[in-house]
This record gives C-alpha cells, structure tokens and sequence, in this order.
C-alpha cells in the first residue's frame, strides 16, 4: 500500500513554496528527517551525528533531494517528485556553489535539526553577500493535520501494536524478563508488517514501572507485581503509541485502586477531547481527577502528545499547552501514576480528533490484571 501519490508530495512543495516567498526567502533547506520523508518519500534513515542521509532544498522554481553517492540511487527510486542532486566529494564549497548557481542567497535553515558545525561550514563557505536565516515549524506545521490516506496509515500501524500486544502477552508467563518481552513485541510487530517499533519498546516490572521512561532489562516479570508497556509500531513512515498495564495472575486492593482511578482519568479526558477544545483544558480533566485523589505530584507528565511520522510532535497536551485540536489532528491520551518504590500505572490510546469527538487508533484489551 502505497500511502502519498505524487499530488500529495507536489501539493505539500507547493506549500513550501508559498512560505518561502511568504519570507523574502529564496530557498528553504529541509534537514529534519521526518519532514525530509514527508516533502520526498525518501525513506534512508540518517546514520551517527553529522551524516545525513540527505536534504531537500525547496527555491521558488524547483524542488530537489540532495545526497551523496551513498544514496542516489534509493534517491531516484523513492524521490520520483523531486529532483535528484548529486554532490561528490567532500569539499565544505559544494553545497555552497549548488546554491550560487541556483541563485539562492536567502536561504532559510530548519533550526531545530541543523548542527552548528554544519552551519558553521555553510556561513563560512556561502558566497559573500548570502544570508542564512534559522526557521522553525514550516513543515511540521503542515504535518499536524493529516490527510485520509495518512490516517489509513496510522489504523494500520495502531493495529499492528494491537495484535503484537494480544500475541505477546497472551505468551506471558511469571519469570520472563522485561528485556525477552520487549524483544519479542519487537519481533511480532515486525512480523506483522511494521518496519520496526517507533520508539524503543518500554516493558517495566515491579518497582521499575515507576520510572516512564524505564530501559528494559533483566528484571522478571513476577506474579503480582505492576508492570506498564509501553509500545508503537512505525509503518510506512508513520508511528502509533499504546501503552497497557496490569498485573500477572493478581492485583492487590491497592494497585486496583490506582489502576481504575488512571483509567477514570484516561477515559474522562478522551472523552473531552474534541475539535475546538484546547490541549491545556484536556489535560485538565485528566490531572484535576488525579490531583483531587492525592496524586498530584505522582502526574509526572503531560497528557499526551501528537503523533505522526515522529512518535512525538505536535500539537501538546500539557499544563500550559497552546494548542488547539482540530479535525484530523492525532493525539496520545496518558495519564498515568508513578510511586518510587512501588511501581506505577499508565494507560495510552492514540486517537484522531474528529468535529465531535474522536477516534480511537488501538484497541488492545485494557484491564489490570493479565
């Protein structure tokens, strides 16, 4: 399934290109990966700091994909809407004079994904009289509502986490480690079609389910003890995020308590989320809930985030948030309790906001004992 037609990438430069005459710019040069993949369909993936894959430049009469020779031919396979640049070489000038000759000399830079020593190179190399002008949010700004086809994606990708989840814990047995069950949700969702998790697979037992962003390792997973994953499925570019909690065999009195009352909070908050209403009011329901139950401080993020072809972009779900949802935006719902010590619970749906409501993108069993 083939997500972007070549309409969807010509009308997506075509937005480029308004902006960059918007800013008296003669070039805008894309270097974010997401918004490289989005602008191109080119599809490499960056390797360590410093060595990119590529970059598109995007001037008021042409749209090019610029590589090494490392990559042009996955370039001219991929980028069938864009014109393929080849710079040879090492030289810090060949970017530099690609740009004299194509008459750029305002050119703007995405701030946010551009390394200083690479500016540096640029501004020292530039003709005399070039301007490099830092930009931020053009493209994302685009990405944030998406298209038809790019919510068909995200379906497929939600349902890939989903039937990875059933598949893999329905194997769950008392003893197995965080890190054999991440490996093995890695390996079913890849089974099932996904290029690979979005984000590193998140599976925490015991006391480290405390910690949200906690590193699989070692640990067993134990008869009654909590345990959160965390997972996502990246397909054809774009990301889902679910996360489920429970315990094995049994739950105590007091982690039934937590549990019901961070589903309360999740489900009262998806319940709210709408077009029109504001990401800071949304997250609202959710934190004045856990807030008014004694567990303010134990809150220890936002709740939620947009999700698209990065696993986090916007719009933002926090405390003081000034997005605002709107049809065809997607958003994680998360709210979740951590106590150091114990353990903690967190419950996640991704869903598309709709005129009036929403849709939910997963639809793994929900429930706090497993």
């Amino acid at each position: 399934m083939t997500t972007d037609t070549a309409t969807d990438y010509a009308r997506r430069i075509a937005r480029v290109r308004e902006v960059v005459a918007e800013r008296d710019l003669d070039g805008l040069l894309i270097l974010g990966p997401a918004n490289r993949r989005y602008l191109s369909g080119y599809t490499a993936a960056d390797g360590a700091i410093g060595e990119s894959a590529g970059m598109v430049l995007v001037t008021r009469d042409r749209a090019a994909l610029i590589v090494n020779p490392l990559y042009t031919d996955q370039a001219n396979a991929e980028a069938a809407e864009l014109e393929v640049v080849e710079l040879r070489g090492r030289s810090k000038k060949l970017l530099p004079e690609k740009l004299k000759e194509w008459g750029v000399r305002r050119l703007g830079f995405e701030r946010n994904y551009t390394l200083y020593g690479f500016y540096e190179d640029l501004h020292e190399n530039i003709e005399d009289g070039g301007t490099l002008v830092p930009v931020k949010g053009i493209v994302e700004e685009m990405r944030i509502r998406k298209s038809d086809a790019e919510l068909e994606t995200m379906r497929r990708a939600g349902k890939i986490a989903d039937d990875a989840y059933s598949r893999v814990t329905a194997a769950l047995r008392p003893g197995m480690t965080e890190r054999q069950v991440a490996r093995a949700l890695d390996e079913a969702m890849e089974e099932l079609g996904a290029e690979g998790p979005s984000f590193p697979t998140i599976v925490a037992a015991g006391a480290n389910a405390a910690r949200p962003h906690h590193e699989p390792g070692d640990t067993p997973i134990n008869a009654g003890d909590p345990v959160v994953i965390d997972m996502g499925a990246r397909y054809e570019g774009y990301c889902s995020d679910m996360t489920r909690s429970f315990c094995l065999g049994s739950a105590d009195e007091r982690y039934q308590e937590i549990y019901d009352l961070v589903l309360r909070a999740h489900d009262a908050a998806k319940e709210f989320v709408r077009a029109g209403v504001s990401g800071k009011d949304a997250d609202a329901v959710a934190r004045d809930l856990l807030t008014g139950a004694g567990y303010e401080q134990e809150f220890s993020h936002s709740l939620g985030h947009g999700v698209g072809m990065d696993v986090h972009e916007q719009p933002s779900l926090h405390k003081e948030s000034e997005s605002t949802l709107d049809t065809g935006m997607v958003v994680s719902i998360e709210p979740g309790i951590y106590i150091s010590g114990w353990g903690g619970v967190r419950i996640e749906d991704t869903v598309v906001v709709t005129a009036g409501g929403y849709e939910s993108l997963n639809h793994a069993a929900k429930g706090p004992v497993l």
